[in-house]
């Protein structure tokens, strides 16, 4: 790979877009990528660009690629799907889409019932609509740093240390999700505390307690730094919630299928009453799980609570998503001790890098993804602990990756395939020194 690349066809197509397209791409519209890139070739764990460019890929469309560009099975699958029956409705389904029930509830704890859906942030809303049903009741709790989808009522806002009565979010130009055309009601749904941190939740529930009927958390936060429970923190959070009689959910969007097939749950031993699901749960396709305690999901069964959608459970996400966990649980989940010795080196290699020119690094994270970002620290178990991270640093750092082939998230979140290989993570740490040595 070669650190002067041109980008002359991107930057092309980059002018045009600014002509029709509301934004230079459409997932993440307000992120302007280090240089705009416009990519027509895939495989494995690397892409090409328009001009030619090859890249070694740690984003993996933010998550759902876990096997890795143009997997032959997949493909195989997803193929053979689309030339038989492709779209389905009105109380229609595929012989698959039982199959792919049965797997979820096999593997996923809390799963006694799925209902399937096109993208995480549905399934959220369908996880609060639900909770509130089951208690009767109206708040929800949600985290300081985690992200859950773009609803009104669910982005967003600040934790509101000083809250004299109930601690809902508040508008904040420091809110990195802050949006013009919120509902000014939205934020008054849930109270936001800071997460890792049972003294808040706590005090909240022993004012409050009985008009919560949801807590909704990353079991990791893997959307603000990979940043583990503390020691306690979950079970605790367990036994408030049966305590008080509020509905536990997990989001695992993220960390579904990724960490381990029984996703965060089954990997920290803490069972929610609902989880949600999306990203590498399809392997790349748009597709979204609900998972649940029956007397939950039951209320799903008999329309007391609607969650519809034209392309809820559509056969090519089904094809999808049976595919992915037919090869992640083959020869008893063989796939994730690979994954994780190839994420291991990697992690272990940019710590030595950083070590070699004396800078810090915070290098953590489950099997699957970490966050790797130029600060001073052990562990961080919330955002707050990654306040003092040197995020100009960071930024020039990815800026040096990409400029020699190497693709990351902004913040220092890197993503791991089944296609990643040992190769690949040389290349990657050749790339890392060299752009720390440009510095």
């Amino acid at each position: 790979m070669m650190t002067m690349r041109s980008v002359a066809k991107s930057s092309r197509l980059f002018e045009r877009s600014h002509r029709f397209l509301a934004g230079p791409h459409s997932n993440l519209p307000g992120y302007q990528a280090v240089t705009p890139t416009y990519f027509v070739k895939a495989q494995g764990a690397h892409l090409w660009d328009i001009d030619g460019n090859e890249y070694i890929d740690y984003v993996a469309g933010l998550g759902p690629g876990l096997l890795g560009y143009a997997n032959a099975e997949y493909v195989q699958a997803v193929k053979e799907q689309l030339e038989g029956v492709y779209y389905l409705a009105m109380g229609r389904g595929i012989p698959a889409e039982v199959e792919l029930a049965e797997k979820i509830v096999q593997h996923v704890p809390c799963a006694d019932k799925v209902r399937f859906l096109v993208t995480g942030s549905e399934a959220v809303q369908l996880a609060i609509r639900l909770a509130r049903a089951y208690t009767k009741r109206r708040y929800f709790i949600r985290f300081e740093g985690h992200y859950h989808g773009w609803m009104d009522n669910i982005l967003g806002g600040m934790v509101n240390d000083g809250a004299a009565g109930k601690p809902f979010a508040i508008e904040s130009v420091a809110d990195p999700f802050k949006t013009e055309g919120r509902d000014p009601a939205a934020f008054e749904q849930s109270f936001k505390l800071p997460w890792n941190d049972i003294e808040a939740l706590e005090s909240a529930l022993r004012k409050y307690g009985e008009e919560v009927a949801l807590i909704h958390m990353e079991p990791i936060l893997c959307n603000g730094g990979c940043c583990p429970p503390r020691p306690g923190y979950l079970e605790r959070v367990r036994e408030l919630c049966d305590e008080y009689g509020i509905v536990l959910c997990f989001d695992e969007v993220i960390t579904g299928f990724r960490v381990g097939l029984g996703g965060a749950q089954g990997l920290l031993g803490v069972t929610p009453d609902l989880a949600t699901f999306g990203k590498a749960i399809a392997g790349g396709l748009p597709f979204a799980a609900l998972a649940g305690k029956d007397e939950i999901m039951g209320l799903l069964e008999d329309c007391r609570v609607v969650g519809a959608g034209t392309f809820n459970g559509y056969p090519l996400g089904v094809a999808g998503a049976l595919a992915t966990l037919r090869i992640l649980e083959r020869d008893n989940g063989a796939f994730y001790p690979r994954l994780a010795a190839i994420q291991l080196r990697l992690m272990q290699g940019l710590h030595d890098v950083g070590k070699e020119r004396g800078l810090p690094l915070l290098i953590q994270g489950p099997t699957g993804v970490f966050f790797c970002q130029f600060i001073d620290k052990e562990i961080a178990y919330s955002t707050r602990d990654l306040a003092t991270a040197d995020h100009a640093r960071q930024e020039k750092f990815r800026q040096g990756l990409f400029e020699n082939g190497i693709i990351i998230m902004v913040r220092g979140r890197w993503y791991i395939s089944g296609s990643h290989t040992d190769e690949d993570v040389d290349r990657s740490l050749e790339a890392a020194n060299r752009a720390m040595a440009a510095w």
